[in-house]
C-alpha cells in the first residue's frame, strides 16, 4: 500500500478524538482513504455509507484496501426494491454481526428500509458527497440529520461544502453536529445571509453575507480543508462508473445476445453478423435500439441516470464522448434537466469554438469527431457514455484532452454497464489491445 499523502496524515490527526468532523477535501486529494483509515484506527464495526447512486460500487474497493488489516465485509445497495434491500441488509448484519452498508442518499430514507436503519445501532455515519444533503427542507437531509442524532461517529466527505453559497453548510452541520448551527434554518440564515424581498410575493433573495468571521470559524471548528492544488500531479485519473440494465433492458440485451434478435412494442431488432452483433449490443446499454424500420426506440434509462447523477456533483469543463448519435441527445436531455447548458461537437453540428470560449460547461463529443486537430483540453473531466471500438480514435480522443502547459490532471469516467459488452471493450482499451479483434474472438459479448 502507497504511503499516506502528507495532507492525509494531517487530515487523520485533525480528526483524532473528534465525534464529526467535515472531510472538505477536493477530488482526487484522497478523502475515501482518510476515511476508511480512521474507521479502522476508531475500530468502527457497524458502518453506514451514505452515497451518490454512482459511487455505490466505488467503496468495496476503497475498504479492501485501506483498511489497515481490519476485515471489512460490505453490502452494497441499489437497484432493487426497498423491501428488498431492507432483507439483504437483515441478513447481512444478522449473519456477520459487523460490516458496512453503503446505499445512495435517495434510498435511506424510505420505508421499510428507514425504520430498519433508525433502529439500529451504528458506530458511524459516512455522508459521502454531503453536499447532496444541503437542502435544509430536503426529505433526505432532514432523515439523515435525525438517523446521525445517536452515531458516535459522522463524517462528511466532498470537496463542494459551499456548493452554491456558504449557506448550504447548514444542512450537512445539522447531520454532523447540529450544536454548531443550530436546527432551525430561519435564524441560521438571518444571522449569516442579507435577504431582500423580491416584490410583493414573499419571497426573500440572498443578496449577500453576514458575520462572515463567525461562520467560517463554525465551520472549520470541525472541517479539514484541502484544495487540489496539493495533488500537483498532471497523469490522468481513469475511473468507472457502473450501473444495472433495468429488467426490460437486460431482456433485450439478453435476448440479442443469445438468440440475436428481440422483440419489442416497436418491432424487431435483428444482428446479421459478430460485428453488427456488438454494435446493437453496445446501443442496447446506451439505452436504445434500432428495430427493423430504422426507428429508434428507447429500452432503458440506467446510463442516463448514471450520467446526470456524475454531472450534478461537478461545476467544471466537461467532455462526455459517444458513440451514436443517440447519446448526444441523451447528454444534452441530461444537462437540461440539471439546468446546465452544453453544446456539441459531432458530424451534425459544431459547437466546439463556443464551448471553448466558456458558453457553456458540458460538450457532447462523438468520438471520431475529438480527434486530431480537436482542443478538449479546457475540460478537466473527461466521460465515456459509450466507448468506440477503434483503439486509434480511443487514443485521439484522449490526446485532444491535453496541453503542453497543463497543470491539473485529467479525470477520465467510463460508464459501464455491469454484466455486458462494455466491460469488454472497456478492458480490451485499457490494456491498448486491437478492440475489434477481442470483440470478434469473444464472440461480440
Amino acid at each position: 500500500m502507497t504511503p499516506l499523502w502528507p495532507h492525509q496524515k494531517q487530515a487523520l490527526a485533525f480528526a483524532n478524538g473528534k465525534p464529526a468532523v467535515m472531510l472538505a477535501m477536493a477530488m482526487r486529494t484522497g478523502k475515501s482513504r482518510v476515511t476508511v483509515e480512521l474507521l479502522s484506527h476508531r475500530h468502527a464495526q457497524r458502518v453506514l455509507v451514505l452515497c451518490p447512486k454512482s459511487a455505490i460500487n466505488v467503496w468495496p474497493d476503497q475498504f479492501q484496501r485501506y483498511s489497515n488489516g481490519t476485515e471489512y465485509p460490505v453490502l452494497t445497495l441499489k437497484d432493487m426494491p426497498m423491501k428488498q434491500r431492507l432483507a439483504c441488509a437483515q441478513d447481512f448484519l444478522g449473519r456477520k454481526g459487523r460490516g458496512v452498508v453503503v446505499i445512495n442518499h435517495d434510498a435511506i430514507w424510505r420505508k421499510p428500509f428507514a425504520d430498519w436503519a433508525l433502529a439500529q445501532h451504528w458506530d458511524a455515519l459516512v455522508a459521502d458527497e454531503s453536499h447532496r444533503l444541503k437542502s435544509p427542507s430536503g426529505v433526505a437531509s432532514r432523515f439523515v440529520a435525525k438517523l446521525g442524532q445517536n452515531i458516535e461517529t459522522r463524517l462528511g466527505l466532498t470537496g463542494t461544502p459551499f456548493h452554491h453559497t456558504p449557506l448550504d453548510i447548514y444542512g450537512q452541520y445539522r447531520i454532523l453536529d447540529r450544536r454548531i448551527f443550530g436546527t432551525n434554518y430561519n435564524n441560521f440564515k438571518h444571522r449569516y445571509g442579507v435577504w431582500v424581498p423580491m416584490g410583493y410575493t414573499g419571497v426573500e433573495i440572498l443578496r449577500g453575507l453576514q458575520n462572515e468571521d463567525e461562520l467560517y470559524q463554525k465551520f472549520y471548528s470541525i472541517a479539514f480543508r484541502v484544495g487540489p492544488e496539493v495533488l500537483n500531479i498532471p497523469e490522468p485519473l481513469h475511473m468507472t462508473r457502473t450501473c444495472d440494465l433495468s429488467p426490460a433492458g437486460k431482456r433485450v440485451y439478453r435476448d440479442l445476445e443469445k438468440d440475436f434478435y428481440a422483440q419489442v412494442d416497436a418491432g424487431e431488432i435483428t444482428v446479421a453478423n459478430a460485428m453488427v452483433k456488438g454494435l446493437r449490443l453496445q446501443q442496447a446499454t446506451s439505452g436504445f435500439g434500432k428495430v427493423e424500420t430504422g426507428e429508434e426506440v428507447q429500452i432503458d434509462t440506467a446510463k442516463q441516470e448514471l450520467l446526470a447523477d456524475l454531472l450534478e456533483d461537478t461545476d467544471e469543463p466537461v467532455v462526455v464522448f459517444c458513440r451514436f448519435r443517440h447519446d448526444l441527445d441523451v447528454v444534452h436531455t441530461v444537462a437540461h434537466s440539471l439546468k446546465k447548458a452544453s453544446l456539441e461537437l459531432s458530424g451534425r453540428v459544431d459547437n466546439l469554438a463556443a464551448w471553448q470560449a466558456g458558453e457553456a460547461p458540458i460538450l457532447a463529443v462523438q468520438i471520431q469527431a475529438g480527434g486530431a486537430g480537436v482542443d478538449l483540453s479546457r475540460a478537466k473531466i473527461a466521460v465515456y457514455y459509450s466507448l468506440g471500438l477503434s483503439l486509434g480514435d480511443h487514443e485521439q480522443s484522449q490526446a485532444r484532452m491535453q496541453a503542453k502547459d497543463q497543470t491539473h490532471t485529467i479525470a477520465y469516467y467510463y460508464l459501464l454497464a455491469d454484466g455486458t459488452v462494455d466491460r469488454k471493450v472497456y478492458n480490451a482499451l485499457q490494456s491498448r489491445k486491437d478492440v475489434i479483434q477481442a470483440l470478434l474472438n469473444r464472440g461480440g459479448a
